[in-house]
């Protein structure tokens, strides 16, 4: 086995183990909605709780990004995780009826390729495994401020001969200020439960995500500020010995742990971004998130875990958007994103195109 098939294998292991055990909850998370689908999102830090503008990337992980100004192009995001390990989303926003625009997607992550061995050691052919939901969402404007969203989906978790199926749903609210410079967000994100078909994996509750965000620009100003706090639904966010007092091994002497536990599980909760406008067509995302640095702590070691960047814009029909985000000592991966245009029937063809 090759040493990016052994990393890939411990990444797999942690996000179906280690998440679990860090997170307290019943099953493990997935990358198909745990890791950013759009890379703005990704830029920033993590979700963009209040986003100030409705956007059809953002559509498959925020239940109210969506509104009758989004073209019904077909977008398009995928990221190269790590060593085989990819993920991706696709959505589709529908046509909007009056206050209600709705959309629908799908979302995977899959594990690549692995080398299956029997227990004596002879090999048993290769197996592969991967997470894959379909969704459908509708938001609502109820008025020229607020706007709720859900999007329910469901889908499958597969390792080998090895399924569990999943059915979930995530809930936001959103409300922007009257001038449009600020906005405040809520999402409850993967409400649900696994069941398990073959009495191998995990079953229960879904690791679900209590999120508030803000979001606020300036008049005039080239930059715009977020903040997200994520995890609201549980305190305990840091391994468990995290602020445990060490001993010398020589002398048994108690060396005392000077990290300050509240500052530093607060901090955990918190993910940061700036906006750059950089152009007429093209903006700069820049984000950090202190619990992703943390745990990917190595030896003592950081380095620039947490730390994000990205950018979005459009050359002539052409949207895109991409972000490099450092999840990992093993190298910094890249999310992409295109928006697909697709004919549209009667005067809705090409009515809002720029």
């Amino acid at each position: 086995m090759t040493a990016h098939s052994c990393l890939r294998m411990v990444l797999v292991s942690s996000l179906a183990l280690g998440l679990h055990t860090t997170w307290a909850q019943d099953v493990p998370t997935s990358l198909a909605w745990d890791v950013a689908a759009a890379p703005r999102h990704a830029a920033l830090g993590g979700l963009d709780v209040a986003p100030l503008e409705a956007d059809g990337w953002s559509v498959a992980v925020h239940p109210c990004a969506l509104d009758s100004s989004v073209e019904r192009d077909v977008y398009t995001s995928y990221l190269d995780y790590f060593a085989g390990i990819r993920s991706g989303a696709v959505t589709w926003p529908l046509a909007h009826h009056g206050k209600r625009a709705s959309h629908v997607g799908i979302r995977f992550a899959s594990f690549g390729t692995f080398e299956g061995t029997t227990a004596a050691g002879l090999e048993a052919g290769n197996f592969s495994g991967g997470d894959y939901i379909a969704q459908y969402g509708t938001a609502w404007a109820l008025g020229p401020q607020w706007t709720v969203g859900a999007t329910g989906w469901t889908g499958l978790r597969n390792l080998a001969q090895v399924n569990a199926g999943v059915l979930g749903v995530d809930l936001g609210a959103l409300r922007r200020t009257r001038n449009g410079m600020g906005a405040l967000g809520f999402v409850v994100s993967n409400f649900g439960l696994q069941e398990d078909f073959s009495g191998i994996m995990p079953q229960g509750r879904l690791p679900h995500n209590v999120q508030v965000g803000w979001t606020q620009t300036f008049p005039n100003a080239p930059f715009t500020f977020h903040l997200r706090m994520q995890r609201l639904n549980t305190w305990e966010l840091a391994p468990e010995g995290t602020y445990d007092d060490a001993y010398d091994p020589l002398t048994g002497e108690v060396i005392p742990n000077d990290l300050w536990e509240w500052g530093d599980q607060f901090a955990r909760h918190l993910t940061g971004g700036v906006t750059l406008k950089l152009g007429p067509q093209l903006t700069g995302h820049l984000g950090y998130n202190h619990q992703r640095q943390k745990t990917m702590v190595a030896a003592g070691r950081t380095g620039l875990n947490g730390l994000s960047l990205g950018l979005q814009g459009q050359f002539k029909a052409l949207r895109y958007s991409v972000a490099r985000s450092v999840y990992h000592f093993a190298g910094t991966s890249t999310h992409l994103a295109l928006a697909i245009q697709v004919p549209q029937q009667g005067g809705e063809s090409g009515a809002n195109r720029p």
